[in-house]
């Protein structure tokens, strides 16, 4: 028999190894199967990457919801001035000498009401253009370039000033009224907020149109040479303002140097020696005196060319002819020292002999005696006050500079500038001042006023609407002449460049361009001096010879006259063709007067530009603060700062600490 009876683990080892087999496999399968090990931290919870699909798509779906939901209303803000103060007032003691910045009234007390102030209408608008070179801007401009002469270049300007006053204590008087009256509860009354700041200056144009209707109203902005252009443009409606709201507004454009830029601002820099900016009414004083100007000096020119002549034909007659002559007996005449003897000059009277003139030579005398001019002092001048000098003091009195527009209650003139203009367009234009809302979007504003409880800016009414004004071409042609045999047009191409009219013909032909750039020789005078000439002119006109046509017709009233004539066909687009006379004496009017008045520009003398330094514009404001007191030896209005209110200013700095 067997013996059955041994060791244990030996009879059991089989079952224990299968034991440690199962347990070693069903860990395994939980680890590696039942529970991944790539698990990883997400939005504080822990996800395999089966789950973050699901959770991330859990997530985008609830913020759909909420994107496209209700917007849930919050409790309304409550100013937290009125328990600051209380807790100042149980604080401990604090010395008196010191100077807290106390809220508004505005941020206090939010029952208060206020009535909208009327702003009023801007009158005598009047419109300017000058054409002249000036110093333009080759990059944008702003407060850290616009005194650097490397931003600018000279260039053609085509600039387009329109001026109008408005009175300001109209509307000082209003505000006054609406924010500090007496009809205003006394712990409402508010002397900052009566003091109106002005805001904005809307200009706006209409174009006329090619079937000669008027287009829409267009803004205009500021100019190119404008620092603060971006500064000055503010949003209508405080929703959209920055923190602060309208008052860090106020605190900003209440700067009375801000002011004076906002509704005088700085023009370009005039390049040309021949012309000056001046606000409308004063630039159209300034070209009647340079109009006298110029006549007087031609005068002066004439007179001393007409003196010289005489003079010169006086040394060119006989010493017969000078002297002196003297009746002898038996009707001779005799020469003698003395005065001429007048009446036998006019009448030969007592002369009757050899020695007496002839009527031809009476004739000749009688008008040389009447043509002699008369002496340079005795032609007419202007009055003893020098014109430009008169000029400039009103420009001087007109100017803001560092007046408190606030405070001043007599009209102010104000401009702005339209230097976007195309030449051989028409434009007519309308302008308006705009003043801030002061209590714009804080919940004050009376029931009545309603509609205002939001606007930023209150707009006074339109001004009239001003005078078209005609921007002349820069370029025009003339068809001057025809070769008949090469059946070719002479035609003359005007150029304005840099302040002054070139010219040059050109031989063109049927299907070729009116024009080129050519390189501009100097003249031999012009060499020595120190005129800025261009290198090159582009006469190119955009204009096609289509054909050159004679033309037969009749001409004149009742005496009808045959004429004999070429038309000049040309085109600029290819399919509207226009027509004219290849001959001066065959245009019509206007174009003759343009082309006689061109060649006149033409002929003018060429001055140097003037330097960046002594140019005008930004030099504007300093070239009048030169001038600090009047003929009377008193200060001139405007050149001294008025002291700001202690309260206002203690007022503004308590704002601009708590926004």
């Amino acid at each position: 028999m067997v013996n059955k009876q041994g060791n244990f683990i030996e009879q059991h080892i089989e079952k224990a190894v299968l034991v440690i087999a199962v347990i070693a496999a069903v860990v395994i399968l939980f680890m590696y199967v039942f529970r991944s090990p790539y698990v990883f931290e997400f939005d504080k919870r822990q996800f395999r990457p089966g789950q973050i699909d699901i959770y991330v798509a859990e997530q985008t779906e609830q913020l759909k919801q909420r994107l496209y939901s209700e917007p849930v209303t919050k409790e309304a803000y409550e100013p937290k001035s009125v328990q600051f103060l209380a807790k100042m007032e149980s604080a401990v003691s604090v010395s008196g000498d010191i100077f807290w910045p106390v809220p508004s009234s505005v941020d206090v007390a939010i029952e208060k009401k206020y009535p909208i102030p009327s702003v009023g209408d801007v009158n005598n608008a009047a419109v300017e253009h000058i054409r002249a070179a000036a110093y333009v801007p080759v990059e944008e401009i702003t407060t850290a370039n616009v005194s650097n002469e490397d931003a600018y270049k000279p260039d053609d300007l085509d600039l387009v000033t329109v001026q109008a006053s408005f009175s300001v204590g109209g509307l000082a008087d209003s505000f006054e009224q609406c924010f500090s009256g007496s009809q205003i509860p006394e712990d409402w009354r508010d002397s900052v907020l009566a003091r109106p700041v002005f805001a904005a200056v809307e200009l706006q144009r209409q174009q006329l149109g090619e079937d000669g209707q008027w287009g829409d109203w267009q803004d205009i902005g500021r100019t190119k040479v404008d620092p603060r252009k971006d500064e000055f443009v503010v949003a209508e409606d405080a929703g959209s303002l920055a923190s602060g709201g309208v008052l860090v507004r106020l605190l900003r454009f209440s700067d009375t140097k801000v002011q004076s830029a906002l509704l005088q601002p700085e023009p370009y820099r005039i390049a040309s020696a021949e012309e000056q900016w001046y606000p409308p009414v004063l630039h159209k004083k300034y070209l009647a005196y340079q109009h006298e100007k110029e006549m007087r000096q031609r005068r002066e020119a004439i007179a001393a060319q007409l003196e010289e002549q005489a003079s010169e034909r006086e040394k060119s007659r006989p010493d017969r002819d000078r002297r002196t002559r003297t009746p002898r007996a038996g009707g001779s005449t005799e020469s003698r020292g003395g005065e001429p003897d007048i009446y036998s000059r006019t009448t030969g009277r007592g002369a009757g002999s050899a020695g007496s003139r002839s009527p031809t030579r009476q004739v000749r005398t009688e008008r040389d005696r009447r043509s002699e001019p008369a002496s340079v002092e005795s032609l007419p001048r202007p009055d003893q006050i020098d014109r430009e000098a008169a000029i400039q003091d009103e420009m001087r009195d007109m100017l803001l500079l560092d007046k408190n527009v606030s405070e001043l209650r007599e009209p102010i003139v104000f401009w702005a500038y339209d230097d976007t203009v195309e030449p051989g367009s028409s434009y007519r234009y309308r302008i308006r001042l705009g003043v801030f809302n002061p209590v714009a979007g804080t919940g004050q504003v009376a029931p009545e006023a309603s509609a205002y409880a939001n606007r930023v800016v209150l707009w006074s009414g339109y001004s009239d609407v001003t005078d078209a004004v005609s921007i002349p071409a820069r370029t025009y042609f003339f068809a001057v002449n025809v070769q008949e045999a090469a059946k070719a047009v002479v035609v003359q191409v005007c150029r304005y460049v840099l302040g002054y009219w070139y010219s040059e013909q050109f031989m063109v032909k049927r299907g070729e361009e009116i024009g080129r750039e050519i390189k501009l020789e100097p003249k031999p005078d012009e060499e020595p001096r120190d005129i800025t000439l261009p290198e090159h002119i582009d006469y190119a006109t955009g204009a096609m010879v289509v054909d050159v046509v004679a033309v037969n017709d009749w001409s004149g009233g009742k005496n009808l006259q045959e004429r004999h004539y070429y038309d000049m066909l040309y085109s600029f687009d290819g399919l509207s063709i226009m027509r004219v006379a290849a001959k001066l004496l065959y245009w019509p009017e206007e174009l003759r007067v343009r082309y006689n008045e061109i060649k006149t520009l033409e002929k003018r003398e060429r001055q140097p530009l003037r330097s960046w330094a002594s140019a005008g514009g930004f030099q504007l404001r300093r070239d009048f603060r030169s001038f600090p007191r009047d003929r009377r030896g008193e200060t001139a209005p405007g050149m001294e700062r008025m002291p700001e209110d202690m309260y206002y200013r203690m007022m503004m700095e308590g704002r601009e600490r708590g926004n």
